[in-house]
């Protein structure tokens, strides 16, 4: 209950700071055309908040719901609440979009879900989704190329997505080889206190976990597959935006 607790401060103080943030970007921008913006923009605001909370993050919550064994996977409402918690999270504090990963896999550790399962899974869901994002945007440039016939464009994003085939397949292969149980070792040695000692079988026990979620095939096709889906019907927030403008 203390951790609800904290987590429920938490997420009013972020409510807050937002709101703040919020507040001093329509002062230095300037009420009158903020204002304006809004009204040309009409109900296509409230439409594309609704669309996205109900398409993107919907998929992407279902995406990593599948990942879970299905003897300990959460209910799905619950894991769509602490995916958007989450989103909100990454969104609002400039963390490199970490800190929200963070949270919803504290979210899921204290609504249930054994810690190591919860950390693995979204670490598993983290790797698949940017893999998957991956081959999404050399589709959309194969696209744009053949539409326009523009290739200026094409040398420096080939080079971004070779480079982060190499991070994210080098990421994959140092969880598969059991990086956690190796940094707790490290730390604990460093830190030279018994208190830390379980480190590094709590690193082993994570990495086992993270073995066993990539081990079912079913899981990883699924998250992929959704996070696909995400992307592909995530763009209906730009058509919805560009009909309000009338293009």
């Amino acid at each position: 209950m203390k951790a609800l607790g904290k987590i429920h401060v938490t997420v009013w103080l972020f409510g807050l700071a937002g709101a703040a943030l919020f507040t001093i970007l329509l002062i230095r921008q300037g009420l009158p055309q903020v204002g304006a913006a809004f009204a040309a923009a009409g109900w296509a605001i409230a439409a594309v908040i609704a669309f996205h909370f109900a398409v993107p993050v919907f998929l992407d919550a279902l995406a990593w719901w599948v990942l879970f064994p299905k003897a300990e996977r959460p209910a799905l409402r619950q894991l769509l609440w602490m995916r958007w918690v989450g989103e909100s999270v990454s969104t609002l504090v400039p963390s490199a979009a970490v800190g929200g990963d963070i949270v919803r896999a504290r979210l899921a550790a204290i609504n249930g879900t054994p810690l190591p399962l919860a950390a693995a899974s979204v670490l598993a869901d983290i790797t698949l989704g940017v893999f998957v994002q991956i081959a999404f945007t050399l589709l959309g440039l194969g696209l744009i190329v053949s539409i326009t016939g523009h290739k200026t464009f094409v040398g420096p994003t080939l080079v971004g997505a070779l480079i982060g085939i190499v991070a994210v397949v080098g990421f994959y292969v140092v969880q598969r080889l059991g990086m956690f149980r190796f940094i707790g070792v490290v730390i604990s040695k460093l830190a030279n206190s018994p208190e830390w000692h379980s480190l590094g079988q709590s690193g082993a026990t994570l990495d086992q976990t993270v073995r066993k979620l990539y081990a079912r095939r079913g899981g990883v096709v699924g998250c992929c597959l959704w996070t696909t889906i995400s992307l592909v019907l995530g763009s209906g927030e730009i058509w919805i935006a560009l009909h309000a403008i009338g293009r």
